[in-house]
């Protein structure tokens, strides 16, 4: 048994001005792949296949992908896939939520392309994010689908050893099946979307116990990535039969966890207060407990958003009393204004304008102080354990604001960014990160967490952008009945 591995992710919000271009991505080749899908190579090896890498490029999430950078990447692969000889089956890592320039789904687009090369025979199973657009049509393209059942997300690992497994089966059985899958006629804010909150906890249990009593080879739900105007920006709940046979009986089972799902949407909440910008910052400077995070929701990197965002940072810079709070601001992508003061030495004074002008949320904002230190930044990807910091990352003091300035998106979601970065956390009472849920290690630390609704390509009042949505229907929850 041959099992080629290769992968491509990436997140794309199309509400980000900015096209994600060829440098972008994060490319490893051959043996170097295998070390970061662990949970897949293990269960392959287990099961004594040899095992084929081929190349991972991915980025976690951004504006959408230049057609050219997409089509590079995506005949690479192909073109390795063509090569390989006698394979058993394929096992893909992608996103769910790649969108292309002048192509639409990425995901669709490749499963195409490969299946053309190969025929219909060999099985290929994909583990994906949950946060996927699917495609309808991807059900006739990949035999294996299972998306994280976390989010956020921790058990990438596992979702890559179940679908390895259940490749590993199929091959052996000499059986391919198709995927049920029913999409709900929803928008729904991946940040209300949490598994450890109901009602996606009630709906991963079920799961969970599905596959362990091997009812089905996989079960997801897909909760779709709401930053993104496309044709199949919709949840969907995806269950992959044992069997043919049982396509019925795991699209029966689809349909009705698909309409529970829709009877609790209202249950969809966020985790923590969602107040407009000028309320966040007087919450956080009055809070009773320390430390105050505050989301940044509409520069939300981890969803694809700019990170250049200065809107928060102003309104901090104009307020008059923060009542002898120390702020940190974490983090600003301005590539210029980090390379003009990384020539500084540690503690040189600056006078710069923070900014890069991309759209209306990133003007240039005057900044006077110190450069207070100079450290790395670590983005986070699936596979990012085992990566090395990617770029540089600057703090500077403004009076009682600090600012960490980077080189690229990035976002604070875990505590081993504080040591690349060479800041502490601990020496704020308020830190203003850009994201909207909050990964496990920001929720352990913060006493108060506080979601501000800010503007950008990540805003979280979806009826109120009802008309950016040019490529769905206004009658999808929560659209029905809003305003035209």
């Amino acid at each position: 048994m041959k099992i080629l591995i290769a992968g491509f992710y990436h997140e794309s919000n199309t509400f980000n001005p900015l096209l994600t271009k060829k440098e972008d991505f994060i490319v490893l080749e051959g043996e170097e792949v295998l070390k970061y899908f662990s949970g897949a190579v293990n269960a392959f090896k287990m099961a004594g296949a040899e095992v084929v890498p081929c190349t991972f490029a991915g980025w976690m999430s951004s504006g959408m992908i230049e057609e050219e950078t997409y089509r590079y990447f995506a005949d690479k692969i192909v073109n390795q896939i063509v090569r390989a000889v006698e394979i058993s089956g394929i096992w893909l890592q992608l996103h769910g939520a790649i969108y292309v320039q002048n192509i639409g789904c990425g995901e669709l687009f490749l499963l195409r392309k490969i299946r053309k090369a190969i025929g219909d025979d060999i099985p290929i199973a994909i583990g994906m994010d949950p946060h996927g657009n699917l495609s309808p049509d991807i059900v006739n393209y990949a035999n294996i689908i299972r998306a994280y059942h976390t989010a956020p997300h921790t058990d990438q690992q596992d979702t890559y050893r179940v679908t390895a497994e259940a490749l590993v089966d199929f091959v052996r059985r000499r059986i391919k099946v198709k995927p049920a899958m029913v999409r709900l006629p929803m928008l729904l804010c991946g940040d209300t979307a949490l598994t450890r909150e109901e009602p996606l906890r009630s709906v991963i249990a079920r799961f969970n116990e599905m596959e362990a009593a091997k009812e089905v080879a996989c079960a997801s739900f897909f909760i779709s990535m709401h930053s993104a105007n496309t044709e199949n920006t919709y949840p969907a709940v995806v269950i992959v039969p044992k069997d043919m046979q049982d396509y019925d009986t795991a699209m029966k089972e689809a349909r009705k966890i698909a309409e529970e799902i829709y009877n609790r949407r209202h249950e969809f909440k966020f985790e923590g207060a969602l107040v407009m910008p000028d309320e966040a910052i007087e919450m956080a400077c009055n809070s009773k407990e320390y430390p105050v995070v505050i989301s940044d929701s509409g520069d939300n990197t981890t969803a694809g958003a700019t990170g250049m965002n200065t809107f928060l940072l102003k309104l901090f810079l104009e307020k008059r009393n923060l009542n002898g709070k120390k702020i940190l601001i974490s983090t600003i992508y301005d590539s210029a204004a980090y390379h003009e003061l990384s020539k500084l030495e540690e503690g040189a004074p600056f006078d710069i304008m923070l900014g890069s002008g991309v759209d209306q949320w990133s003007q240039p904002v005057r900044i006077q102080g110190n450069l207070k230190a100079k450290g790395r930044t670590l983005m986070y990807l699936p596979i990012r354990a085992n990566l090395k910091p990617i770029a540089g990352l600057l703090t500077v003091s403004v009076g009682s604001i600090d600012i960490t300035i980077s080189e690229t998106a990035d976002s604070f979601t875990d505590m081993e960014q504080c040591k690349a970065g060479n800041f502490n956390a601990e020496d704020y009472d308020i830190i203003v990160i850009k994201q909207a849920y909050q990964f496990p290690d920001i929720v352990d630390f913060a006493k108060t967490q506080i979601i501000a609704l800010t503007p950008g390509a990540t805003y979280q009042d979806l009826v109120s952008i009802k008309n950016q949505y040019t490529k769905l229907p206004w009658t999808l929850w929560p659209f029905q009945g809003a305003d035209k």
